[in-house]
């Protein structure tokens, strides 16, 4: 007998001896005692149902704000990687137009000194500042590919761990629904 009725049937039987009612009413409470009982304990399955539910949905919609708010850091990588690029053109710009204001430079004071540009001194000038700009050239290349491969690889990161979010948001809810239900099943 559910925990319910045992209180409620002796409440009963003495309700029914104080006012001369004989067994078959108090039996009879006892059966409706029992009746309470068992819907208690299917209101309780309900709720707890419910509450499981509840539960994994909340997780579920966490799990999904979670996994968008990482595949929208990995769109902000991506379309980092187009500024990279710009800036990359713009650092190599202006690395081309050093060169050309410092080879210009030299040939006007070579000129102005009556030096003969195509060998010597002014000839090894130009050769090193063309060697320091392909240098800075290189450099700013290399230093693009890097970081382009960077935030091409946290991208990556990014997808994979928005998706291992989501799969595992999927198993946790699956865990706990048949823990909800194992728990209902041993409450009978």
């Amino acid at each position: 007998m559910a925990p319910i009725a045992a209180a409620i049937v002796p409440l009963f039987s003495s309700v029914g001896s104080a006012l001369g009612i004989g067994g078959t009413a108090a039996a009879g409470a006892a059966g409706a005692a029992a009746g309470i009982g068992t819907l208690g304990s299917t209101i309780g399955s309900i709720l707890a149902g419910t509450a499981t539910l509840m539960s994994v949905s909340a997780a579920n919609d966490a799990a999904k704000l979670d996994a968008t708010n990482l595949e929208l850091q990995a769109q902000d990588a991506i379309m980092e990687t187009a500024n990279e690029t710009l800036q990359g053109v713009s650092r190599r710009s202006s690395i081309k137009r050093e060169l050309m204001d410092s080879v210009g430079s030299q040939a006007t004071a070579y000129a102005a000194s009556g030096v003969d540009l195509s060998f010597g001194t002014p000839n090894q000038a130009r050769t090193e500042a063309y060697r320091q700009a392909d240098l800075g050239l290189e450099t700013s290349t290399a230093t693009e590919r890097g970081r382009i491969a960077r935030l091409e690889e946290r991208a990556s990161n990014l997808k994979t761990q928005a998706v291992s979010t989501r799969r595992a948001a999927k198993k946790t809810g699956a865990i706990a629904i048949l823990q909800g239900a194992s728990r209902i099943g041993l409450r009978g």
